[in-house]
C-alpha cells in the first residue's frame, strides 16, 4: 500500500482539511473581535501560532489513532511513520518561523516594523454627513489628527498631500501602505449632525491588513480637540505596546465650534492659495471667537504674507500693510504655543520680512526639527536660500520638500524658478511636468517657461510663451502681457499706467529692466509698501537681465538696507558678490568675467 493510500485510509487528509477550515474561521473571528475586546496587538498572532502548531499535531494524532467501537486505539503502521513525523516537524518549524519572522509585538519587544522606524499614514476620513459642504470638516479632522501624531518624536508620519492622493479612491490598505512606505494605516469616517459629531477610526497593520484597533466616538463639536487628542493617544498606545512609540502629546483645551469651522475653511482656502482676503477674514473671525487658538493666529500670520503674491493691488491696499499684521499674529501664536512648528514658521516669516535672514533661517530649521512632516515651512526655507544666492542649498531643500509632498504645484515652482534663473532647461522641464501633474489647470505650468525667457532677455521665446499662456488663461496673464508689450515699446499700452504698475509691484521690475529704464527698475525693486518681501531683491537683481544693475551704487545700498550684506558676512557670499575690506562689498561679475 502506498503512503498516500495509507493517509486516506487513516482519514489524515479529511482531518487535515477539516482542521484548516475550522482554524481559518477562528482566525477570522479573532481578527474581527480583537479590536472591540481591546486585545493586545500580539494576542491575535499568538492565537494564530497556536492554531498553526496544532495542525501538525492533529495530523499525527489522525495517523496514530483509529476510532473503534470501544473508543480511540493506537494502530501500528507498517510504513510511513518516519515520513509523517518529518512532515509534522517541518510544519511546526515553519509555523514558529513565520511567527518569529513577522512578530514585532511580543510583550517587551522594542523592535520596529521591518526593523525600520515606526510609521503611520492617516488616510482622508470619509465624510458621511450627507452634505458635501462638510467635506472641509472631514478633511480638517484628517489633517489635525495627522498633525497631532506628527508631534510624537519617534513616529514617522506620511505627509498630508501624499495621503490625500488616495482620497475617495479606496483600495487595499496593504498596497496603499506599501506605496506610502509606512507600517500602519489609520482610516475612518466623520458624521456631523448639528452640534454633534461621530468619528470612527481604526488602525490597520500594513503587513497583513490586520485591524489592530477600532473605535467609534460620539462627541459634541466643542470637544473636537479633545477628541482628536484622544484618538491620537489611543493610536499611540497601540503602537507603544507593540513598537515602543512614545506617548502622545498632552491634550488641548476645547474650541468654539464656529471658530473651528472658520479656521478649517480658511486653512483649506489658504492651502489652495485661493481668495486670500476671504482667508484672512475667516481666520480673523476664528481668533476673535477663540482668542487662545494658537494655530489660527499662526495661520493668520502666514496668510497675510502669502496675500502679497496672490492679490491685486487694490486688494492689498484694502488689507493694509502686511508686516504689522504678520508680526502681531505671530507674536500672539508664540505667546500661546511657542514651540509649535507653525508658530516657528510664522516667526521666521516675520524675521524674513524684517530682513533678518539668518534669524529666519534658524527659525525655519527649528520648525523643521519640531515637525519634520510639516511642509509649508520647507517651501519658505528653500525660497529664502534662493533669495540670498545659495542655489545648491535651495535646490537640495526644495528636493526634500517635493520628495515629501510631490503633488503640490507651488512646491515644484520653487525648483522651476531656480531653474529659470540659472537657465537649466532640463531641470525646468522636470519641474513643469510635475506642476502639470499636481495642478493641470495651474498657470505656473505655462508661466515658468515664460519666466526663463524673460530672465534671460530672449524676447521671441518670451512672446511665444505668452501666446501659449494667454490661450490657457487670458485673465490671469493679462497684466503681465500688458507689461511685456510695454517693455517692448508697444505704443498701444498706456505708459503712465504701466509705470505706476511697475512702481507698485516688485515682480514687475523685470519689465523695467527689459525696457532699459534703470530708475524705474530700482523704484520697482524697492516698491513702496513691499519691504516685507525685500528678500526678493537680490533674486531680481541676480537674474541675467538684472545683473547689469548690480554694480550701480543704488544696488549696493538696497542690498545693505535689506539685510543681505549682514547675512552674507555671517553665512558666506554668493557668486556675484564679494567683500571689499572689512566694511565694504561689491557685486557684479568678477573681474575678467564681465561681458
Amino acid at each position: 500500500m502506498s503512503f498516500v493510500a495509507e493517509l486516506k485510509r487513516r482519514n489524515v487528509l479529511k482531518v487535515g482539511a477539516a482542521y484548516l477550515v475550522v482554524a481559518w474561521l477562528l482566525i477570522q473571528v479573532v481578527a474581527t473581535l480583537a479590536p472591540q475586546l481591546q486585545l493586545p496587538d500580539w494576542a491575535p498572532r499568538l492565537i494564530t501560532l497556536v492554531l498553526l502548531v496544532g495542525f501538525p499535531i492533529a495530523i499525527v494524532m489522525a495517523w496514530v489513532f483509529e476510532r473503534a467501537p470501544e473508543g480511540l486505539r493506537i494502530e501500528p503502521a507498517p510504513l510511513g511513520n518516519k515520513r509523517i513525523y518529518a512532515i509534522a516537524g517541518l510544519l511546526a518549524v515553519a509555523a514558529v518561523g513565520w511567527y518569529l519572522k513577522g512578530q514585532s509585538s511580543l510583550p517587551g519587544d522594542t523592535g520596529g516594523a521591518d526593523d525600520g522606524p515606526t510609521s503611520v499614514a492617516v488616510l482622508p476620513f470619509a465624510n458621511l454627513s450627507g452634505d458635501a459642504e462638510q467635506e472641509f470638516f472631514s478633511d480638517g479632522m484628517t489633517e489635525e489628527l495627522l498633525n497631532v501624531l506628527a508631534k510624537i518624536p519617534s513616529l514617522k508620519v506620511a505627509a498630508r498631500t501624499s495621503v490625500f492622493e488616495f482620497k475617495d479612491k479606496g483600495g487595499d490598505v496593504r498596497a496603499i501602505g506599501a506605496k506610502l512606505g509606512v507600517s500602519h494605516i489609520v482610516e475612518g469616517s466623520v458624521r456631523r449632525d448639528g452640534p454633534q459629531v461621530r468619528v470612527t477610526a481604526q488602525l490597520i497593520r500594513v503587513a497583513d491588513g490586520f485591524h489592530v484597533w477600532s473605535e467609534t466616538y460620539d462627541r459634541e463639536l466643542k470637544g473636537v480637540f479633545a477628541l482628536q487628542d484622544e484618538i491620537a493617544r489611543r493610536i499611540a498606545e497601540q503602537l507603544k505596546g507593540s513598537l515602543a512609540v512614545d506617548a502622545a502629546p498632552a491634550a488641548r483645551v476645547g474650541i468654539d465650534p464656529v471658530a473651528y469651522d472658520a479656521y478649517l475653511k480658511g486653512r483649506a482656502m489658504y492651502r489652495a492659495r485661493r481668495n486670500l482676503p476671504k482667508v484672512i477674514a475667516l481666520l480673523e473671525d476664528a481668533v476673535a471667537r477663540a482668542p487662545d487658538f494658537a494655530a489660527a493666529w499662526a495661520n493668520l500670520s502666514l496668510a497675510r504674507e502669502v496675500a502679497y503674491w496672490t492679490t491685486t493691488p487694490l486688494q492689498r491696499i484694502a488689507l493694509g500693510e502686511a508686516l504689522p499684521g504678520m508680526r502681531a499674529a505671530a507674536e500672539r501664536a508664540a505667546a500661546l504655543d511657542p514651540s509649535a512648528a507653525i508658530t516657528l514658521h510664522a516667526l521666521g516669516n516675520v524675521a524674513r520680512g524684517d530682513h533678518r535672514y539668518a534669524d529666519a533661517e534658524r527659525l525655519y530649521l527649528r520648525a523643521i526639527e519640531a515637525e519634520p512632516t510639516y511642509p509649508d515651512v520647507r517651501e519658505d526655507y528653500a525660497e529664502l536660500l534662493f533669495g540670498v544666492g545659495r542655489d545648491d542649498d535651495s535646490l537640495a531643500a526644495a528636493r526634500e520638500l517635493v520628495t515629501m509632498e510631490p503633488l503640490v504645484e507651488i512646491f515644484w515652482f520653487r525648483i522651476a524658478d531656480l531653474a529659470a534663473t540659472l537657465d537649466r532647461q532640463a531641470l525646468l522641464d522636470e519641474a513643469v511636468a510635475h506642476m502639470a501633474e499636481a495642478a493641470p489647470d495651474g498657470i505656473n505650468t505655462t508661466l515658468a517657461p515664460v519666466s526663463l525667457a524673460l530672465y534671460h532677455g530672449r524676447i521671441d521665446e518670451a512672446r511665444a510663451g505668452f501666446a501659449a499662456a494667454r490661450a490657457r488663461a487670458p485673465a490671469t496673464i493679462a497684466e503681465d502681457w500688458v507689461m511685456f508689450r510695454w517693455s517692448q515699446g508697444d505704443p498701444a499700452v498706456d505708459d503712465r499706467l504701466a509705470r505706476a504698475a511697475a512702481e507698485a509691484n516688485t515682480t514687475f521690475a523685470f519689465y523695467a529692466a527689459l525696457r532699459g529704464d534703470a530708475d524705474l527698475f530700482f523704484t520697482s525693486v524697492a516698491a513702496a509698501g513691499n519691504s516685507h518681501v525685500g528678500y526678493n531683491v537680490y533674486g531680481v537683481m541676480r537674474s541675467p537681465i538684472g545683473q547689469p544693475y548690480l554694480a550701480d551704487p543704488r544696488a549696493k545700498q538696497l542690498l545693505r538696507d535689506y539685510g543681505f550684506e549682514a547675512y552674507w558676512r555671517e553665512k558666506g557670499w554668493p557668486a556675484l558678490c564679494r567683500p571689499v575690506g572689512t566694511d565694504d562689498f561689491e557685486c557684479g561679475a568678477p573681474a575678467g568675467e564681465a561681458g
